[in-house]
């Protein structure tokens, strides 16, 4: 095999590489959490949802949906929301959105020179950038005690959003929200911050 078609199979290898991590990392989840270590999360029983405007969504359905994805895992967990806000154990707030972002990736390309071998005593290594634009979701849920008025846990997921996510925007949240709320509430004798 000659260096040239080395190069060549090297570089179609090296692009079905970066297409397949590129093709990868879309589809990912991206969910952390933090939270307060000295609070009582044993404690919670009935929560209620902070009431505001959502400025940050261009379709108002997202923040409802999104309200009522949030509500409807807590329920699912056990937790009851309160009649009468000032007598809920905890509070919850969140924020969702979308933004277009821009990755540039640079990689060298090898460039052996013109007679398939080295060029003046080895290889020379020129640029190829790459330029991807796309639009990320992101959801962040803050609760917080209602005594002590203290935020207590911290939950967010980014996403890169397809058409479809954000088309058909239920389902993408519902999952969203449970992929946060997985990690509340935390284990205080196992948990530790994520992300």
């Amino acid at each position: 095999m000659t260096i040239s078609s080395a190069l060549r199979v090297h570089r179609r290898w090296s692009g079905v590489a970066v297409l397949a991590l590129a093709v990868a990392a879309c589809a990912t989840l991206q969910v952390g959490s933090d939270y307060d270590k000295s609070a009582n999360f044993a404690g919670y029983h009935t929560f209620v949802l902070m009431q505001r405007q959502h400025q940050d969504t261009q379709n108002p359905l997202v923040a409802s949906r999104a309200q009522d994805a949030i509500k409807a895992e807590l329920t699912r967990k056990g937790y009851v929301p309160a009649a009468d806000p000032a007598a809920a154990d905890f509070a919850v707030d969140f924020t969702i959105g979308s933004r277009e972002r821009t990755d540039i990736s640079s990689y060298p390309a090898p460039y052996a020179g013109p007679w398939g071998g080295a060029w003046w005593g080895g290889p020379y290594w020129g640029d190829n950038v790459d330029v991807r634009q796309y639009r990320e979701g992101t959801l962040s849920i803050d609760i917080f005690d209602v005594r002590t008025h203290r935020p207590v846990w911290h939950g967010w997921a980014k996403k890169e959003l397809t058409r479809k996510d954000i088309e058909q925007s239920e389902e993408p949240i519902r999952r969203a929200v449970a992929a946060v709320l997985k990690n509340f509430p935390p284990n205080s004798a196992t948990a530790e911050p994520t992300g």
